[in-house]
């Protein structure tokens, strides 16, 4: 079921992808708006379908499908934004985008987390933070080698 869902979610933002390019660009204060929107939604989205896990787990299935069609509002007010963020671009441009957050945003927000809950005496939090961190390294190194192996291809 997972990798369905996350099938779907893939063909979906290729879909808006196309109609997205042929706007005109946004600028750096709207591209930001778009961001916090949809930073805030992904959030939501999350969130609710973790509610509607847990309300499955003890039972209470109107309750789950209530929380599941909230998460799936929320993902769709996502994909809008998302949409007129242009996100997603063709394969190269995405490649790039994925090795560039892996290296510059999550790895050292993992690092400096780390280093902040360590700082502040959590050491159970810092070590988790660690070990996405180790997760993350893993998952560069994996966009790193498809990126070698297109430029191989072409």
């Amino acid at each position: 079921m997972c990798k369905a869902f996350l099938s779907f979610i893939l063909a979906l933002s290729c879909l808006f992808a196309g109609a997205a390019q042929a706007q005109p660009p946004r600028s750096p204060e709207g591209r930001e708006a778009l961001k916090t929107a949809m930073l805030d939604e992904a959030f939501a989205a999350a969130k609710f379908k973790l509610f509607a896990e847990q309300a499955r787990r003890t039972g209470k299935n109107e309750l789950a499908h209530l929380m599941e069609v909230a998460s799936n509002m929320e993902y769709g007010h996502f994909l809008r934004w998302a949409e007129l963020y242009r996100l997603v671009g063709n394969d190269a441009e995405n490649l790039r985008e994925a090795v560039n957050d892996e290296i510059n945003d999550d790895v050292k927000l993992y690092d400096r987390l780390a280093s902040e809950a360590k700082a502040r005496g959590e050491n159970e939090l810092a070590e988790h933070f660690e070990q996405v961190k180790a997760q993350e390294l893993k998952q560069e190194e994996g966009f790193k080698q498809a990126v070698e192996k297109a430029m191989k291809a072409e």
